[in-house]
C-alpha cells in the first residue's frame, strides 16, 4: 500500500475517532435542566449499554453491541444506523421531569404507565443482559408532555422533552442502499430473465442518452428511459434478510449494471417473487492504476488530486462490498420497475412511424 494511500486513510480514520469522542462527548456531559425540571435519567454511561429493547403494542426491536457498533438482531443482525441509536441514547437523556403525579400502582393504569397500557418502552441492558435502566412512556398530555415511569422506580413524572421512538427494526437500519449523481454515469445495462440486454449510453459531451447500437427503425426513446438510468440517484430498500434467510424460491435472474466515470461499476442482480423485487448488489473499481507517491518529486495539485479520487473510489467500492455481502434487500415496486423495464417499454413510435400506423388503419 502507498505512502498516499495510508496517508488518506488516516485521515479518514482520525475523522472518524474524534467524531465518535464528540458523539461520547454528547452523550456524557454534565446536564442542568432548567429550573423547576430535573433530568430523569440520571448517572448513565452509554459505553456500558450493550443491548437497548424498544417496544411499542405488539412490536419489539432488540439492538445488540458487537464491539463498538450496534446490529439489528430482529434483522439477522444487520449494522445498525449509528445516527439512530445515538439519537435514541440522547434522546431519552434529555428527557426532563416536571412534576411528580404519582408513586400509586393503583393510578399506573389510568396515566398509561403499565407495560401492557404504555405508549413505549425503552430498556439498557449491560453486558450481562441485566436492566441498567429503562422508561415506560404513557399517555401523553395536551401541551405536549408525557407521563414517564423509570421501569426501576415506582414514582411517575410528567415529562417534557419526549423524543419520537422508533418502534420498527427497519428504522433503524440506514437505508440508503447506493447514491449516484446522474452526471457521472456512463452507461446502464438490463438484463432481463431470458438472458436479453440493453445498455443506455451518455452521449460524450452532452446530457443526451442513446441506445447503444442504435435505435430500432420508427422508434425513438421514450421519458421512462430518463428513470431506468439514473435508478441509483437514490437507491432505497425496504427490508433487508441475510443470504441464509432468504426464500429457496429466490432466483437471481435478471441484473442492472451502471459504470460510473470514475471507474467504478455498481452490479445488482434481480429476483422477483411474486410482487416483491429482490436484490444482491456488488460493486468493482475498474481502474487498476498503481497509485504511488514519490517524495523525491514534486507532483502538481492536480495530479495529487486524481490519486485522491482513486483511492477514494477504491476505498468506496470495498466499504460497500463490505455492507452487502452476505445480505439480500428489498427494493420499493416502483424503484424495481425501473431496474427491470424491458427494452419496449423505454421505447415509443416516430411521428412518422404513428403516421404510417394511422394511414394504415384508414386504409
Amino acid at each position: 500500500m502507498s505512502n498516499y494511500k495510508l496517508f488518506i486513510l488516516a485521515v479518514i480514520a482520525i475523522i472518524s475517532i474524534i467524531s465518535a469522542v464528540a458523539v461520547h462527548q454528547i452523550t456524557n456531559k454534565p446536564k442542568q435542566a432548567p429550573a423547576g425540571s430535573v433530568y430523569l435519567i440520571q448517572g448513565l454511561e452509554p459505553a456500558k449499554i450493550h443491548q437497548i429493547i424498544v417496544k411499542a403494542n405488539d412490536q419489539k426491536v432488540t439492538l445488540q453491541r458487537r464491539e463498538e457498533h450496534f446490529v439489528v438482531t430482529d434483522k439477522d443482525n444487520y449494522p445498525a444506523n449509528a445516527e439512530r441509536i445515538n439519537e435514541l441514547v440522547t434522546g431519552t437523556l434529555d428527557i426532563q421531569s416536571v412534576d411528580l403525579q404519582t408513586a400509586d400502582e393503583q393510578n399506573y393504569s389510568e396515566l398509561g404507565v403499565t407495560e401492557a397500557d404504555a405508549e413505549n418502552i425503552v430498556e439498557f441492558l449491560d453486558k450481562d443482559g441485566n436492566l441498567i435502566t429503562g422508561l415506560i412512556f404513557g399517555k401523553r398530555t395536551e401541551d405536549g408532555g408525557s407521563y414517564v415511569r423509570l421501569i426501576n422506580g415506582k414514582e411517575v413524572y410528567l415529562c417534557r422533552n419526549i423524543p419520537f421512538i422508533r418502534s420498527s427494526a427497519i428504522d433503524y437500519i440506514k437505508q440508503q442502499l447506493a447514491q449516484v449523481n446522474k452526471e457521472d454515469i456512463i452507461s446502464v445495462t438490463v438484463t432481463d430473465t431470458n438472458g436479453v440486454s440493453y445498455t443506455l449510453e451518455s452521449a460524450p459531451g452532452s446530457s443526451e442518452i442513446t441506445l447503444a447500437g442504435g435505435l430500432p427503425q420508427g422508434k425513438k426513446l421514450g421519458s421512462e428511459h430518463q428513470q431506468v438510468f439514473s435508478a441509483l440517484t437514490g437507491l432505497r430498500f425496504d427490508d433487508v434478510m441475510s443470504e441464509k434467510s432468504a426464500s429457496d424460491n429466490l432466483i437471481l435472474d435478471s441484473t442492472y449494471i451502471c459504470k460510473l466515470k470514475d471507474s467504478t461499476v455498481y452490479i445488482l442482480k434481480i429476483a422477483q417473487v411474486e410482487d416483491k423485487t429482490y436484490a444482491q448488489c456488488t460493486a468493482s473499481f475498474t481502474n487498476t492504476q498503481q497509485v504511488t507517491l514519490d517524495p523525491s518529486k514534486k507532483e502538481s495539485d492536480e495530479e495529487l488530486k486524481k490519486k485522491e479520487k482513486i483511492l477514494l473510489g477504491r476505498q468506496a467500492v470495498q466499504e460497500f462490498n463490505n455492507t452487502c455481502k452476505g445480505w439480500v434487500y428489498e427494493i420499493p415496486s416502483w424503484k424495481a420497475d425501473d431496474l427491470t423495464k424491458p427494452l419496449n417499454d423505454i421505447l415509443e413510435d416516430t411521428e412518422e412511424q404513428k403516421t404510417e400506423i394511422t394511414d394504415a388503419d384508414e386504409l
